[in-house]
């Protein structure tokens, strides 16, 4: 049984919650019309032979177990609806009717089932299609009646037929407006709980991000840098830090505004996540300061990578200040075995101050000191 459900994907939990509603409707569904019709059969309001019931409910069941196996195999997953509640109810629905053809004085017993039916796609189907179904039934059942009426009228009580068809349809607009009412609802929920979903999301977004540029903000970095020094601490692997400041930032808002200081603030932002691998990041400190991690890398590969950033934030044009141009400072520190995250960053903020020192809009490489006291776990 393991092999099988292996084979047909079930390990998926939303398939295998969908197999067992298939199962559990027609099973039970299934089980309950065939009982219904049996007793019927029973009491002698069968029209036909006991050959003519058991063909009649081997082509019902037959339709089961190919609405089950389709299931089982997977292939409801190419339907727009894998959940399979419209087939599964249009098919129980035109079983249900197709018996009731050969029902007489019993036949509204089993036209009662429909309402087990439908209650199966209350809370998963459109208002719509359940109308649909309801309509197609209580017609469908109109027609029966007029068909046995003509065909067999010695077995047929005409106006006590129309009597429970009159009832039978109104019933089923009843629950048709209550389906409509509870399908109001769902609605309702499922769009309140989609903005409920957008608000935790942005929540969770908020705690990690910069809500302007999207980068990640200083707490949840430096988070991140200390796990990530830890792995280098174990020689994992190689890491640089940087960081980056944008040169003369006040002047920018000053000059033309803080809408573009905050365009600046982005382009800076978008080029640095471009230039940056997959297991890299870039995150702002505050203001106009940011820091980068290079992770997995040297000194040389993360100079160069900076290099093309500052290179390329200095060609950015902007629409509202065609004579701005903006260059950044930027301050790099190879982290060394053992060292204490604080001092790494020291080392990144002192290579910073000395690019800013010597004229900014260029790239300085803190040196490679030895710790004192010797290395710190």
């Amino acid at each position: 049984m393991q092999g099988w459900f292996f084979n047909t994907g079930l390990q998926d939990s939303e398939q295998a919650r969908i197999v067992r509603r298939v199962l559990f409707a027609l099973v039970a569904g299934g089980l309950a019309h065939t009982l219904v019709c049996w007793i019927a059969a029973q009491l002698g309001f069968f029209r036909g032979s006991n050959a003519v019931f058991f063909g009649l409910f081997l082509a019902i069941w037959s339709g089961h177990v190919a609405l089950i196996l389709f299931t089982l195999a997977g292939l409801n997953r190419r339907l727009r609806d894998p959940a399979m509640t419209m087939p599964v109810i249009w098919w129980s629905t035109t079983a249900l009717l197709v018996s009731a053809f050969y029902i007489d004085q019993a036949r509204l017993c089993v036209m009662l089932l429909f309402f087990a039916i439908l209650q199966t796609g209350v809370f998963r189907s459109r208002r719509r299609d359940l109308v649909f179904v309801g309509i197609y039934c209580v017609l469908v059942y109109l027609a029966i009646l007029l068909l046995v009426s003509r065909w067999y009228p010695e077995a047929v009580d005409r106006q006590a037929e129309l009597i429970q068809w009159g009832t039978f349809a109104v019933m089923t607009l009843a629950v048709a407006m209550l389906a409509s009412e509870i399908g109001t609802i769902r609605n309702t929920l499922a769009r309140r709980n989609r903005e409920l979903g957008e608000i935790v999301e942005r929540i969770q977004r908020l705690a990690v991000r910069d809500e302007l540029t999207g980068l990640y903000n200083r707490r949840y970095a430096m988070e991140r840098l200390a796990k990530i020094r830890e792995m280098a601490g174990r020689g994992a692997f190689g890491v640089v830090i940087a960081y980056a400041d944008l040169d003369h930032f006040k002047q920018i808002n000053d000059t033309y505004g803080h809408a573009l200081g905050d365009e600046v603030l982005r382009r800076f932002a978008e080029r640095a996540s471009a230039l940056l691998s997959g297991r890299d990041f870039c995150a702002r400190f505050g203001g106009e300061e940011f820091l980068l991690v290079l992770a997995k890398t040297d000194m040389e590969r993360a100079r160069s990578v900076l290099e093309q950033l500052r290179g390329e934030l200095a060609q950015e044009q902007f629409e509202h200040a065609p004579a701005l141009r903006v260059t950044v400072s930027q301050g790099l520190a190879e982290y060394i075995e053992g060292e204490p995250l604080e001092a790494w960053l020291a080392r990144a903020d002192e290579a910073l101050y000395r690019a800013k020192g010597q004229g900014r809009n260029r790239t300085v490489v803190a040196p490679r000191r030895p710790l004192e006291g010797g290395p710190v776990g």
